[in-house]
């Protein structure tokens, strides 16, 4: 389920934690040092499913934007996200 549904602009906005979603290159994306196995597992899977839904939800006719975990990390990063999140949105129509 999307968390937030715009549907006056037919879009909606996935906000993906970091660790759980695997944020590329994001510091808060580690692996847990035991059972490395599962968790990778675990993780491939998640990113499967976020990209399953995105397609499906596409495929619905929805516009899907993903905001991350770490761009919400303080008031000024997640002012300037919801900047760049609207202005996205707009544009995009």
């Amino acid at each position: 389920k999307p968390d937030i549904v715009l549907a006056r602009h037919r879009a909606v906005v996935l906000v993906h934690g970091c660790f759980w979603h695997r944020h590329e290159g994001c510091p808060i994306a580690t692996t847990p040092k035991s059972n490395t196995d599962f968790w990778r597992a675990k993780f491939a899977r998640n990113v499967a499913r976020d990209r399953e839904v995105a397609q499906q939800l596409q495929a619905a006719g929805w516009r899907v934007f993903v905001i991350w975990e770490c761009a919400l990390s303080s008031g000024t990063k997640a002012r300037e996200a919801a900047t760049r999140l609207a202005l996205a949105i707009r544009g995009a129509q």
